[in-house]
């Protein structure tokens, strides 16, 4: 495509009640049955805590010798994915060495639909916007958090710097991504090469059948169909670091370099209403294998902008918590900070349900803004009302910070955000500006183009982002002193409990 043309095309989520772009919950418990609960009979995956935090010499044959087989092994966190039956497990968990055993766990990402054409203006210079960055008049967010002024104060010791973006992949030859990539690698179950011929590129033509294989492992295959390409994370890694001069947006730390990983794969089940799903969702093991080695290969930041909720009351739940909380010291222990999105179910954290991974201790858990109004200021888009919390942004004590995640504005008439049920219908044919605008990959052309997106997974890269520039500035810093100073300077904006310690701002965190 021209570039004219990818300066005007945009997609925009309209099921903002449902799923704001970038909420990734488990499926409700009916669809979790189906596709992950344990089976009386066949093959299932598990996830396999052993007692010490690094696997024993004779994992592999402890296994075995129950009857399963290894799918990843995560050594330096004493943890284990396999495949087996409900003997497998009834003879682990009897094993000495073993601590926990439970089901894989399933992380999802809504679909994204609807386009909607749009103009754009240009501005500056320098680790700033350039005139060739004719999408950033859109980007209120980066006005509000001061993003570009810091990264022209931080200057090229932001390119020391890495952040991990796992999810669907990134498009790295999206003009906003050119050359931004250290490194492109999938860990998910249904690998294919892309068109930069990494295993990290965001193409899905592999799918997981259930339906086939309702206890599906790695030896059943996987099966293939009709290439699509998910935009999720190409969206968030070009909030964390969409260049200078890309010829579209700009992220909060366009020096900065994204290490891509592809956590997901696609699935595909006959629904109990009898209509086809077809999606995309994230397993533990995945995941796990992406974040040691993301902590093995010096990765500085790690941005996850997913996830699904346990209850540590369940055995299954609490196995795959022990796990996460191995994997998460790790990663510490390596001097890599885990920053992720809280979750977009509107809901208290406060309960006995966990939101994982964002409410794993340790891990720094980003709720989503939005603000009130927009206005004009030299034809840029600027906030103009005080910040709120988005309308689904989940809340409470595990939350450590805030970020701008987009909402739709607000209702002056009864103060909620324009995607309120009751103002939803009325809302102004603009409100789409009040959500983040970044890069993303057509789902059917693989095309390059751009879309406005808000959830708590666009908040969390925007943390990510601020975090890498003072990683620049501070190379000294251990995770826990990155992700305290990252608290200590954010900007006071209300309640704890709503907004953590407050507003990741660039600016302040760079001054």
């Amino acid at each position: 495509m021209k570039k004219n043309v990818l300066a005007s095309v945009f997609a925009v989520s309209l099921s903002l009640t449902l799923a704001a772009c970038g909420q990734q919950a488990t499926a409700p418990a009916s669809t979790d049955a189906t596709l992950g609960a344990q089976a009386a009979q066949g093959s299932q995956r598990y996830v396999v805590v052993f007692r010490n935090a690094t696997l024993p010499a004779d994992a592999s044959a402890r296994i075995m010798k129950a009857g399963g087989k290894v799918a990843k092994s995560i050594g330096n966190a004493g943890v284990a994915t396999i495949t087996g039956t409900a003997a497998t497990r009834a003879a682990l968990e009897k094993d000495s060495a073993v601590l926990a055993v439970g089901i894989e766990h399933r992380y999802e990402l809504p679909k994204n639909t609807d386009r909607v054409l749009a103009t754009a203006a240009n501005t500056r210079g320098a680790f700033s916007v350039t005139a060739a960055d004719t999408l950033y008049s859109y980007q209120w967010d980066m006005r509000r958090i001061g993003a570009q002024v810091a990264a022209d104060r931080v200057g090229a010791a932001q390119t020391k710097v890495t952040v991990g973006v796992l999810d669907t992949g990134v498009m790295s030859d999206h003009p906003d991504m050119v050359g931004q990539l250290a490194f492109s690698k999938g860990t998910n179950y249904c690998q294919e090469t892309g068109k930069d011929g990494t295993t990290g590129y965001p193409a899905y033509s592999k799918y997981i059948d259930f339906d086939a294989h309702p206890n599906w492992n790695e030896a059943d295959g996987c099966a293939t169909t009709t290439v699509t390409y998910e935009d999720h994370g190409t969206h968030v890694a070009g909030t964390v670091a969409g260049k200078a001069g890309g010829g579209g947006i700009i992220g909060v730390a366009p020096g900065v370099k994204i290490a891509a990983y592809k956590v997901f794969d696609r699935y595909r089940y006959t629904d109990t209403d009898g209509s086809i799903v077809d999606a995309v969702g994230g397993f533990d093991g995945p995941i796990f294998d992406a974040i040691i080695d993301a902590a093995n290969r010096g990765v500085n930041v790690i941005n996850m902008s997913l996830g699904g909720t346990l209850d540590r009351s369940n055995r299954d739940d609490n196995a795959s918590w022990l796990a996460w909380q191995r994997v998460m010291n790790y990663a510490d222990k390596k001097g890599t900070l885990i920053i992720a999105s809280a979750g977009n179910a509107a809901e208290n954290s406060n309960g006995t349900i966990a939101h994982i991974p964002s409410d794993v201790p340790g891990i720094m858990s980003v709720s989503a803004t939005g603000v009130t109004a927009l206005k004009t200021v030299d034809g840029q888009l600027v906030a103009n009302g005080p910040d709120v919390l988005a309308f689904y942004s989940n809340y409470g004590a595990s939350t450590d910070i805030a970020a701008p995640g987009g909402d739709c504005g607000t209702n002056p008439a009864n103060g909620l955000s324009w995607c309120d049920s009751v103002n939803r219908p009325n809302r102004p044919a603009t409100y789409f500006y009040h959500l983040i605008l970044s890069s993303v990959i057509d789902y059917t052309t693989g095309a390059p183009t751009y879309a406005w997106f808000a959830g708590t997974s666009m908040a969390s890269p925007h943390v990510a982002g601020v975090a890498a520039l003072v990683k620049a500035q501070h190379p000294e810093f251990s995770t826990n002193q990155l992700k305290a100073y990252l608290k200590r300077s954010a900007e006071n904006v209300g309640q704890k409990q709503t907004f953590g310690s407050g507003l990741s701002n660039a600016d302040l965190a760079t001054r």
